[in-house]
């Protein structure tokens, strides 16, 4: 068997071994490819879901701001009708102070004594009248003085006339709690 040449046959069988390595090679850059291709694709359907998921919320965020622009105006219009609601509550109150004040007036002033003027400017109250005698106008300080609502009476002016004591008196108007 020694003249039999086993050369060609080695030659052969490594050609084929270089042969199926480069085909293995194209097989896996072809397989590389591929996967590239598909993962890019992936990818792209990924950043195309998600892109269209930020969209989505954008339109909810548009919504959400013109919802809380919405509640801010409406905020901005509770507080104005609160303040106008306060407002009202005060003048109610200052309205009632003047009726009430009459009234308790009227029980104040003592049987010998007519008031002729009444006047409220800055909370004070003026009281001008005519009374029979310098004890009436007495009487009348006292019943100021004791009086809720109303502060220390000052006697401005007392002038003997022939009708009687002209007198002239200020308080000053005190706020009740509310």
């Amino acid at each position: 068997m020694a003249g039999v040449n086993l050369l060609p046959w080695r030659e052969w069988r490594r050609r084929q071994a270089i042969r199926r390595w480069q085909g293995m090679l194209l097989g896996s850059l072809v397989v590389g490819a591929l996967l590239s291709i598909a993962g890019v694709a992936v990818l792209d359907q990924r950043l195309e879901r998600q892109a269209g998921a930020n969209a989505r919320l954008d339109e909810r965020i548009a919504g959400l701001a013109e919802k809380l622009e919405q509640v801010t105006l409406l905020g901005e219009r509770i507080a104005a009708l609160q303040a106008q609601s306060d407002e009202l509550q005060g003048l109610q109150q200052r309205q009632g102070t003047g009726g009430d004040l009459l009234f308790h007036l009227m029980h104040i002033v003592p049987a010998g004594a007519r008031l002729s003027e009444l006047h409220m400017a800055d909370g004070e109250l003026g009281l001008s009248g005519l009374a029979r005698s310098g004890a009436e106008v007495a009487q009348l300080l006292r019943n100021l003085r004791q009086s809720p609502g109303l502060g220390a009476p000052d006697l401005q002016e007392l002038a003997s006339s022939p009708a009687g004591e002209r007198f002239r008196v200020s308080v000053s108007l005190q706020r009740p709690a509310p």
